[in-house]
């Protein structure tokens, strides 16, 4: 039986604590995570928003890679219209080393324009500093000299005297929901993650397996995960108690930033847990609940690889431990991936 590879999805947003005692408790449950065999563990990039917490990934990813040892690391993901792009490739290869190889990265232009707008970057601006910066780093990750001439960055004859660990550099994900950005991923050799229904991520899976075929037809196949959160409690009532107001929580941060500037995405997000969980985007309740709605996207969906946010808003960080404990004895061990799912590339875990 073969068996999804699971990974933790961390925004380490605000519980109303002590940052000092957040970053603790987040690095304890990382350290769980590892222990009940969680493949990876990401985090995300926010900025003057309380929905997170990491607005340096590189930060965190540096302590996380001394309190694991085994499970992959990495950014889900680095905002690269933030940074320079050069400083940011030097970052990720002293990451890799820390992390003995076990480094992901994702790198993304954006969730919001808002953010990327307190760093003087405009919406019009902000697809081409990312595809631009994107370039700049995957150049220097090739090793060589880097010489670079853009719109946003240039760089002549720079010596890089640094390179990853792993030979090919960290594998890289990217967000992809359009048939712009499966094209724009399959021509850079990045792995994607999605959102939507399960039959839509088969759709979207599918048409990624195609392009990439067609672009790269001697290349292993991609990396593809779709993302939800998850909670596991004793039973459907206790998991209701904690994840109603938590989601509440992480509802109030997530939408901060447009609340702030009168807008809201014309996306909009469920509102509540319940309305989350009917949606599909939260799966919550007792170990047999989660088992079923879990196996149930895994059928629908065609991954084998999926990202779980399990530590949301003001959840207890007791209670986040004993989800992990819960689900990875009373739930993993009866998943399994639907025949016929394509393999994923073993380096991409």
């Amino acid at each position: 039986m073969k068996r999804p590879a699971l990974c933790i999805f961390d925004h380490l947003d605000a519980r109303g604590d002590p940052l000092a005692a957040l970053y603790e408790d987040r690095l304890d449950f990382a350290h769980a995570a590892e222990r009940f065999g969680f493949a990876a563990y990401y985090v995300a990039e926010h900025h003057s928003t309380p929905l997170g917490h990491a607005s340096s990934p590189s930060l965190f990813l540096a302590a996380l890679s001394q309190r694991t040892s085994r499970m992959r690391i990495g950014s889900m993901v680095h905002v690269l219209p933030a940074y320079e792009p050069l400083r940011l490739a030097e970052e990720i290869c002293m990451l890799d080393h820390l992390s003995n190889g076990r480094l992901d990265i994702g790198f993304g232009r954006g969730a919001s324009p808002y953010e990327v707008g307190l760093f003087g970057v405009g919406p019009r601006d902000a697809r081409a500093m990312f595809e631009e910066g994107l370039e700049v780093v995957r150049q220097f990750l090739r090793g060589g000299t880097l010489t670079h001439r853009g719109e946003f960055y240039t760089y002549r004859d720079v010596p890089v005297t640094m390179r990853p660990l792993q030979p090919d550099g960290p594998p890289m994900w990217y967000g992809a929901f359009s048939e712009r950005n499966l094209r724009f991923a399959a021509e850079h050799d990045l792995n994607i993650t999605l959102n939507g229904p399960p039959q839509r991520l088969r759709e979207l899976s599918r048409r990624y397996r195609e392009i990439w075929r067609e672009r790269r037809p001697e290349a292993a196949a991609p990396g593809i995960a779709s993302m939800y959160q998850m909670f596991v409690a004793r039973d459907d009532a206790e998991a209701a108690r904690i994840v109603g107001p938590a989601y509440a929580k992480w509802y109030e941060s997530m939408t901060h930033l447009w609340r702030y500037n009168n807008a809201m995405p014309r996306e909009s997000l469920p509102a509540t847990a319940e309305e989350a969980q009917r949606a599909g985007s939260l799966i919550a309740g007792s170990a047999e609940t989660v088992r079923g709605k879990m196996q149930q996207i895994l059928d629908a969906s065609g991954l084998d690889r999926l990202l779980l946010q399990c530590n949301l808003g003001t959840m207890p960080h007791a209670a986040a431990v004993e989800s992990l404990q819960r689900f990875h004895e009373e739930v993993v061990p009866h998943l399994q991936v639907a025949p016929g799912s394509d393999s994923l590339r073993a380096d991409a875990a």
